[in-house]
């Protein structure tokens, strides 16, 4: 968390991966939406979910 600096990291997963969902969740992700027919996959569309994960303690910006 302190190593780059990041304020929010994104990932996108295919709806129907539940243990990569678990994980995420499990490391302070959370689902902001669903992508419907995000892609063909195996020759059928396949919805994707939105996950994002904001810094515990997010950088703070210099003040002049």
């Amino acid at each position: 968390d302190n190593w780059l600096d990041l304020l929010r990291l994104e990932l996108t997963v295919w709806s129907d991966n539940l243990a990569a969902q678990h994980l995420y969740t499990s490391q302070g992700f959370v689902l902001e939406g669903t992508h419907r027919a995000y892609a063909l996959r195996n020759g059928r569309y396949q919805d994707a979910l939105a996950m994002a994960r904001l810094h515990p303690n997010p950088p703070q910006l210099p003040v002049d």
